[in-house]
């Protein structure tokens, strides 16, 4: 206690003074030990001194502002009312001087012209001590006692006990002021930690401004303000929240050169805005450059107290609002990504390094049969059901291989990678892609190359052989002989010469280079002369035509001509005799042309009727080598009968026989054409 703390040589020598020094003491104790306080506390203490001391009056005055005041706190004894809060600045007056210089005084009449701004009292005083409240070596403050005049002046004795009880009373004040101002810091950094709670783990952006809002108002002891981001290219308010404050009044602000400041420097402002009070401002910047800030009406005192706090807790916010922006940033990159990987049409599989699946796609979800939402998690074995793809996923490495899945069942070149992250592996993934068509044309290719073989070397082997056979018996053959020898060899050069043509039509047509060369064409001499053609290469056959005589159309008559002996050839092949091919020609209401080939052969399975005018199409292996044929006359002649405008349908029944119908319109008009006359050339359409 520092009533036994201090030398011997300020202790009181009279032993009235030691009882009455030991029950103030105890007394300033028992205040100090209750819960009253701090200002209830210092008052009592106060009037305990002046009861020690037997003065008429007496005032306690506390360090304020750095150091620079002396606030009065306590006072009593006096008539007239002590303003509450007035203050003295160090160094002037008696108790300035005092608090200056750290040493007591005793005075009797007071000359005012010895201390600087002394203030005259109401009232006569002959006798003053005036102590400096001490402790740890530095003043507090200043104990002022007086006594009015009749009666007797302090002694030298009151002053030691004066200075003793101060010195009490610095040491339990200061106490008592630590542990306020301890419960003040412990309240500010809990209002700090509830208010950083709304920051923790909010990553959308709109929310998380709202509660660094609240956060910001609550720390500053407020109802109104804004919190608001800034636009980095326009500098407008790209996003915000506000309450209790105008909109007029957050244009102000959000223009006014404190308010840029703040946001500018990153730091706090307290200021005075017309209108409206004093506001604190508190400027944010992210990791990525956006800049924001938070404004709440502010009352000074609270908000100069917890400046450290408010800085904290704005540096909090612009850590969550990076946080924010890179969540932000992450989300769309992997919705960039994923909706990348969803419109793929190639299925592709991502798995984990536990070979556990992480996503499928939709491609995938479809080829395998199972969700991506469903299946996330699980082991790739068993889940994707087909062991190939599933050993892929499960190997090490860079892998690929052709393998088939489906239903129906197609072609597909898988490649599965592993995916890094600098220093280890974090999954792999698979990617698939459709080669069926690629294979199936391939196929059809080499299938075409031993068709055009087989149907080349057919008519040049008979007609080496016969012009052998003419070249042996020439001196000897008969001219009847001779000429039947050189009609075959005719005949086949003729063969080979319209399956030469048919190549470079289709070749022609893909290319794009073929033409039309329309005209009015008569129907009945074009599929009679065309018949009689196709005929001779099937001298057991029957045509049966039925067109009228006077059917025409504007057509290019090589090019029909061309599907015609295509139709009859093929329906003379697939059928026997003594069943005839009819050929029917007519016009109907709607002023299209119908050329119908029909007979009464083996027809059609309703699976092949969708792929009949395929390029290369052929649809048994063992007619086609039985009856010959690339594969390429119904898709010649579908592609013709498509540039005339028209289309080519098959109605055909397994067993029964087929009908090609050709219909074209009576505007067919083609490309431009050109006509050769005298070197000049003249387009028409």
């Amino acid at each position: 206690m520092s009533l036994f703390a201090r030398p011997r040589a300020d202790l009181p020598r009279n032993p009235d003074r030691w009882r009455s020094g030991l029950e103030a003491a105890l007394r300033v104790s028992e205040i100090a030990a209750s819960a009253a306080p701090l200002a209830d506390a210092i008052d009592a203490m106060l009037r305990t001194a002046v009861k020690l001391l037997g003065a008429e009056q007496g005032s306690l005055m506390l360090l304020k502002d750095g150091g620079r005041l002396l606030e009065l706190v306590a006072a009593c004894g006096f008539t007239d009312d002590m303003p509450g809060g007035a203050s003295v600045p160090v160094g002037e007056g008696v108790a300035g001087r005092v608090i200056a210089t750290g040493h007591a005084l005793r005075l009797g009449d007071v000359d005012g012209d010895a201390f600087v701004n002394f203030v005259p009292k109401s009232r006569p005083i002959s006798s003053s001590v005036v102590v400096p409240l001490r402790v740890h070596g530095r003043s507090i403050g200043v104990l002022s006692l007086n006594i009015f005049k009749g009666s007797p002046p302090f002694t030298d004795e009151d002053v030691r006990v004066a200075q003793m009880f101060g010195n009490q009373v610095a040491g339990l004040i200061y106490r008592a002021q630590l542990h306020e101002r301890a419960e003040q810091r412990s309240s500010d950094l809990m209002a700090l930690v509830e208010s950083s709670k709304g920051l923790v783990g909010t990553l959308e952006m709109d929310s998380l401004l709202q509660r660094m809002f609240d956060g910001a108002i609550r720390l500053a002891g407020s109802k109104s303000g804004f919190a608001c981001l800034f636009d980095s290219d326009s500098g407008g308010i790209s996003s915000g929240v506000f309450r209790g404050m105008e909109k007029a009044i957050i244009s102000k602000l959000v223009h006014s050169d404190e308010i840029k400041r703040a946001v500018e420097q990153m730091d706090l402002l307290i200021f005075e805005v017309e209108d409206f009070g004093h506001v604190v401002a508190v400027g944010i910047r992210t990791a990525q450059g956006t800049r924001g800030v938070l404004v709440a009406g502010a009352d000074p005192k609270l908000a100069g107290d917890r400046t450290d706090l408010l800085r904290a807790f704005g540096q909090q916010c612009s850590t969550a609002a990076s946080a924010a922006e890179l969540h932000s940033q992450i989300a769309h990159k992997e919705t960039e990504l994923s909706s990348i990987i969803h419109g793929v049409p190639n299925p592709i599989v991502l798995v984990d390094a536990r070979k556990r699946i992480v996503a499928l796609n939709v491609a995938a979800e479809t080829l395998f049969g199972c969700s991506s939402a469903f299946s996330a998690g699980a082991p790739v074995g068993g889940t994707l059901g087909h062991a190939e793809v599933e050993h892929l996923l499960t190997g090490e490495g860079q892998l690929q291989a052709e393998i088939i899945a489906g239903n129906p069942p197609q072609t597909y070149k898988a490649r599965v990678v592993d995916v890094r992250l600098p220093g280890a592996p974090i999954g792999r993934v698979l990617l698939m892609d459709d080669v069926t068509s690629e294979r199936e044309i391939l196929q059809m290719q080499r299938d075409f190359v031993a068709m055009v073989g087989h149907e080349l070397r057919t008519p040049l082997t008979i007609i080496k052989g016969f012009a052998w056979t003419l070249r042996k018996r020439v001196e000897i053959a008969s001219p009847e002989e001779t000429l039947d020898v050189v009609s075959t060899i005719v005949n086949k050069a003729d063969q080979l010469e319209r399956l030469i043509a048919d190549l470079l039509y289709v070749s022609n047509i893909e290319a794009r280079e073929a033409t039309l060369s329309i005209e009015r064409v008569g129907i009945a001499e074009l599929i009679t002369s065309v018949a009689e053609d196709v005929v001779r290469d099937h001298p057991t056959r029957e045509v049966v035509i039925d067109v009228g005589k006077k059917l025409s159309w504007p057509c290019d008559e090589t090019k029909v001509a061309l599907v015609v002996r295509h139709l009859i050839d093929n329906a003379l092949k697939y059928s026997e005799t003594p069943d005839p091919v009819t050929i029917a020609a007519y016009d109907d209401d709607e002023g299209q042309l119908h050329i119908d080939v029909t007979d009464r052969g083996i027809g059609l399975v309703s699976s092949d009727v969708p792929h009949i005018f395929d390029r290369f199409r052929q649809v048994d292996n063992s007619s086609t080598r039985e009856h010959g044929g690339t594969g390429v006359g119904l898709y010649l002649s579908a592609q013709l009968v498509k540039m005339h405008g028209g289309r080519i349908t098959v109605d055909s029944t397994w067993g029964k026989g087929s009908t090609f119908s050709v219909i074209l319109p009576s505007g067919t008009i083609g490309s431009q054409i050109v006509h050769i006359r005298h070197r000049e050339a003249v387009r028409t359409a």
